[in-house]
């Protein structure tokens, strides 16, 4: 039996099942993403800051639910700075993510000098106590890292075992077993820009996906990796997580931009808006927000003082004024979709949105019918809140009536022709000559190649009747 070594952080839902008369704050109405489909949340240290429920709707404890923070003293648990984070999330109906059960750093030293069975003793009931204290934990990271920091005592777990990763498998189950109301998800860093991590990565979430094991993928998305990445290579990470089929969250972003204010925010400005616009992400949080509290300097966009950093200003801006993904009026960059093999990708063009377009590579033409298969195709998945009639502008060039088409599909509809787009041999907008109605939710514009000459470079979906010009508003994808 393990024995409480503080009491004074006692759950919520222990005091209320007491009869104790407890006062819960009102909700915050003021966080960026209230009423939208997707959270955006931040990790909590020791304490809760005061301005935590003005920003924020998600809870992840930073140190205070990993096992050798818990259990640094055989048989003694200190739950004390867990219930922080956790009564603060219960309270305001905020999403609590217990972080992590399983990881090859910051576990209790005396586990490693226990025998095997001794060891899976600890372990399980480690879990299991973790799922009895915190009943209102909506997810779990099981494990922590199984690529980038190796387990010592994974042998507990049944080690590689014949998938090479047996032990994962174990824990999941052991998980499954002790929360089965709690999303199980893992969580990984360094797989953003590593296609060789990344593959090893999808490996892993395959086999548990194949047994039932797994909800979600954690992304942790941190300063090392973000800071040298671009939009592009951001998407096609999420698009390789998104054939799982399974929900992605971006689980510990944060973005120092080199270290300045102006470079912080343009490269949230860059890649927040591919993660949040995903189809398959489902929350974002953040891994510390207050300079000077944060794991590493630079990457907090709140000062000590409470005053904000442009980042923080910007991203509350696109937030609350997106549809939780998407909205009324929808930018979307063409090199930023999944672009088929039968397009020149990413073409530098300092005058195009963003600085780069598609076009299709010379010798392409489909004028009959459009192409059949997405190696000729420009996906561009996106998000509208609202039903309604939606017109849709593209910023392209189309030097000759030669070069002057595209095939254009919403959704799983027929492709239809879209022909004599007027020329224009420098970058201007064109509107599509008839509307859709889009309910609601998550769709997919599909551009097939026709004519190998025509350039395009941006998108503009809107309910609205302005007409877009320059490079266009801030992209979402």
């Amino acid at each position: 039996m393990k024995r409480t070594a503080l009491a004074c952080g006692r759950s919520l839902a222990l005091l209320l099942a007491l009869g104790i008369c407890v006062s819960l704050p009102m909700q915050a109405t003021a966080q960026m993403a209230a009423g939208k489909s997707k959270f955006v949340g931040s990790a909590m240290g020791g304490s809760a800051p005061s301005n935590f429920a003005t920003y924020w709707n998600q809870v992840t404890p930073e140190n205070a639910t990993k096992w050798g923070s818990v259990e640094g003293t055989r048989n003694v648990m200190n739950w004390g700075q867990a219930h922080v984070a956790y009564d603060y999330a219960v309270a305001r109906g905020f999403k609590f993510k217990a972080h992590t059960l399983v990881w090859g750093a910051q576990y209790p030293g005396w586990i490693t000098s226990l025998s095997q069975a001794q060891q899976r003793a600890e372990i399980e009931e480690w879990i299991r106590l973790v799922a009895q204290e915190f009943p209102q934990t909506w997810a779990v990271d099981v494990v922590n890292e199984p690529i980038k920091t190796p387990l010592p005592f994974k042998n507990a777990l049944g080690g590689d075992g014949a998938t090479g990763w047996d032990w994962v498998i174990t824990s999941f189950q052991l998980a499954r077993q002790y929360f089965p109301n709690a999303k199980l998800l893992i969580n990984e860093y360094g797989t953003e820009n590593d296609q060789n991590a990344r593959n090893q990565y999808l490996n892993i979430i395959n086999l548990l996906r194949a047994r039932g094991l797994i909800d979600g993928i954690g992304v942790q998305a941190h300063y090392f990796n973000l800071d040298s990445m671009n939009a592009s290579q951001m998407t096609t990470a999420l698009n390789a997580y998104a054939t799982t089929g399974l929900d992605v969250y971006i689980s510990e972003l944060d973005i120092t931009g080199g270290g300045s204010d102006s470079g912080q925010l343009a490269k949230y400005q860059d890649l927040f808006p591919v993660m949040w616009n995903h189809n398959s992400v489902k929350g974002i949080t953040l891994w510390g927000y207050i300079v000077g509290q944060t794991w590493r300097d630079g990457t907090g966009i709140v000062n000590s003082n409470g005053s904000e950093r442009p980042a923080m200003t910007w991203l509350k801006g696109f937030v609350s004024g997106s549809g939780g993904g998407g909205g009324s009026s929808v930018w979307l960059e063409a090199e930023r979709g999944t672009v088929g093999s039968t397009w020149n990708d990413n073409i530098a063009d300092s005058q195009a949105a963003s600085g780069q377009y598609v076009t299709v590579k010379p010798g392409n033409n489909s004028t009959a019918s459009a192409p059949t298969t997405a190696a000729g195709w420009v996906s561009l998945p996106f998000n509208v809140s609202t039903a309604g009639t939606y017109r849709m502008w593209i910023r392209r060039k189309t030097p000759s009536a030669n070069d002057d088409s595209f095939w254009v599909r919403m959704d799983n509809g027929s492709f239809a022709m879209w022909n004599n787009i007027p020329v224009a041999s420098s970058w201007a907008w064109a509107q599509y000559p008839t509307t859709f109605n889009l309910s609601a939710g998550n769709h997919t514009l599909t551009f097939g190649y026709r004519e190998d000459g025509a350039q395009l470079d941006k998108v503009y979906i809107t309910s609205g009747t302005d007409t877009p010009s320059g490079t266009g508003g801030t992209p979402n994808n």
